[in-house]
């Protein structure tokens, strides 16, 4: 972005301005300084390593003045001898110690401060422009806002708009914010000039509200001020007085957040407070309110900046509106015109200043001779800039900016399509990863019934067991069966009644029976197809349990357990319940 003081300094006219602070103090920082500070102090760091490879500098030169070509050496240099200044950036480039596009942009900076050849240095911009790459975008944004505020500056519209046309678009395309806006207020001032009063005004206020959203840096501050003040004076131009008194109580919380946040700027803010007093003095005054206009314009009289050629013409305002003639004259003798001055909208404010003096005044034939002189110059100057076709330019302008807010809706509408893609999408891997846990949690419902189930005829397997053993001894066991054991394990066990040893296990039974554990196991499926022995020997036990209940019937659960072989009477009573689906007390109170 430009230097704050780019858009005041085209009309500094005097060295005495320029002494007394108002071009860029040499303590705010600008990209050219930097830029061009580390440019030289790059080439003496590589010139100190070479005299150190070389043989510690037997040969060396004395190192370049590292602020020779910066913005603020040449600014001192031109205000004593412009040529001079111009042949030392020339000697920059010859040298290589400056770029094409650094010398142009120099030349077009100090023509534009320091002359009022405004088409010279519109050519040192073309210069700059034609010098810069392809993807040079943030020097090229700078460059052609200096083109267009040059262009504004000398009113050539046609330029303004086209430069601003080019700006917009590569600020617009490289997110740009500020810049974007700052083009948009250029164009507006534009129309503005060219008559179109309400666009004009309208396109200048909303850039503003939009830049004061983005606004970032000291730069920026500085030319949001510029904006503000200048909207200021095109309200003044309507006679819009009322807006310039809400507008300058804006104008002056922006001066004073920008003083706070960089205080190196004073000298700015303190130019931007003089047309601040001197701007709410003419709106007052306007408004019929002498006494407390007085009290702004010796505010404004009380800054240095006052005295200066760009100073004078709100000078000239305030006088007018209160009618003194006298003043009028005086500063216009002061500051006379120039020989380009008679062909500028310049001019033609003057002249009014003149007629407003002589009709608040109450000379009328004075204000109405003035008056024609201003309307014939006003269509002269008319009928040129649309010779030049700046309406057409303008309109286009106006294109351009509606294809970029398509633009923008179409890149807005792609994103929202994007995020409703991505959104669908999301939610049908949820369902799928919803599915494919209800698949694997049924899955695993279905494998935990499957295994219960299993379980369940294993269990019952075993139950049928033993009630077959339970059945067989209750009931006398057929012949066969009988015949078939008689030489097998159950005339050993069930002979010697061996079940009622609770410590009776497989490998005793097969230690007194002189066999090994798959001879048991044998003899244990000769009784039924995989018996298991414990199963075989609970059983027994249950069995004979069922005999005493029936038998001895005055036993207790306790004496029966023992009896029947159970260490314990809660196994006992687990068993008893397994096999006959009760408990030993629910079983003996039926048997009563």
């Amino acid at each position: 972005m430009m230097r704050i003081f780019s858009f005041i300094d085209a009309r500094l006219r005097d060295a005495r301005l320029r002494d007394i602070g108002l071009s860029r103090s040499p303590e705010v920082p600008c990209p050219e300084v930097k830029r061009y500070c580390s440019l030289i102090l790059n080439t003496y760091l590589w010139f100190v390593i070479s005299l150190f490879l070389c043989g510690c500098g037997q040969h060396s030169q004395p190192a370049p003045r590292t602020d020779r070509y910066s913005v603020d050496s040449l600014r001192r240099l031109a205000a004593i001898d412009l040529n001079a200044a111009y042949q030392r950036v020339n000697e920059g480039e010859q040298n290589g110690e400056l770029s094409k596009f650094e010398s142009a942009d120099l030349c077009a900076h100090l023509t534009y401060q320091y002359t009022d050849n405004y088409a010279l240095a519109i050519e040192y911009c073309r210069k700059a422009l034609s010098a810069l790459g392809d993807d040079d975008d943030e020097p090229r944004v700078e460059t052609l806002y200096l083109l267009s505020t040059i262009a504004e500056a000398g009113k050539d519209f046609q330029t303004c708009i086209n430069a601003c046309t080019e700006g917009k678009e590569v600020a617009h395309w490289n997110k740009m914010k500020f810049e974007e806006h700052s083009f948009d207020y250029l164009v507006g001032k534009c129309k503005l000039d060219m008559g179109l009063k309400d666009e004009g005004l309208a396109l200048m206020s909303s850039s503003i509200d939009k830049a004061i959203q983005v606004v970032d840096g000291e730069g920026e501050y500085g030319h949001l001020i510029y904006f503000v003040n200048n909207l200021i004076n095109c309200y003044i131009a309507v006679d819009n007085m009322e807006d310039v008194l809400r507008e300058s109580d804006h104008l002056e919380r922006l001066i004073d957040e920008m003083e706070a946040k960089y205080p190196q700027a004073k000298p700015y803010c303190d130019q931007c407070r003089f047309d601040l007093h001197s701007n709410r003095a003419i709106a007052k005054i306007t408004l019929g309110r002498p006494q407390e206009a007085e009290t702004d314009f010796d505010q404004a009289l009380a800054f240095d900046f006052a005295k200066s050629y760009r100073g004078s013409d709100p000078l000239l305002h305030y006088y007018a509106a209160a009618g003194n003639v006298d003043s009028v004259l005086s500063l216009l003798n002061h500051f006379p015109y120039q020989e380009n001055d008679t062909v500028q909208r310049l001019y033609c404010r003057r002249l009014l200043r003149l007629e407003q003096a002589y009709r608040v005044a109450g000379d009328t034939a004075m204000a109405n001779l003035y008056q024609c002189r201003i309307d014939t110059l006003s269509q002269l100057i008319d009928r040129n800039e649309q010779e030049q076709g700046v309406a057409v330019n303008a309109a286009q302008y106006e294109t351009q900016q509606y294809k970029m807010e398509l633009d923008d809706l179409s890149k807005n509408t792609k994103k929202m399509n994007i995020i409703l893609v991505v959104l669908v999408l999301l939610l049908l891997v949820i369902i799928l990863v919803l599915y494919w846990k209800n698949k694997r949690k049924m899955a695993k419902s279905a494998e935990e019934l499957r295994q219960k189930t299993q379980s369940m005829e294993q269990e019952m397997t075993r139950l049928q067991k033993q009630v077959h053993i339970i059945a067989r001894d209750n009931n006398q066991t057929s012949p066969q069966a009988t015949q078939q054991a008689a030489k097998s394990l159950t005339a050993f066990i069930e002979g010697q009644q061996l079940y009622l040893n609770k410590d009776l296990s497989r490998a005793l039974v097969a230690k007194m029976m002189g066999c090994s554990h798959q001879t048991i196991t044998k003899m244990l499926n000769e009784i039924q197809p995989d018996l298991s022995f414990p199963d075989y020997i609970k059983g027994l036990r249950i069995a004979y349990a069922l005999k005493l209940i029936k038998e001895k019937p005055g036993l207790t659960v306790q004496q029966i357990a023992d009896q029947s072989g159970f260490y314990s009477i809660s196994n006992f009573e687990r068993a008893f319940k397994t096999i006959t689906g009760k408990t030993p007390r629910e079983y003996m109170k039926g048997q009563d």
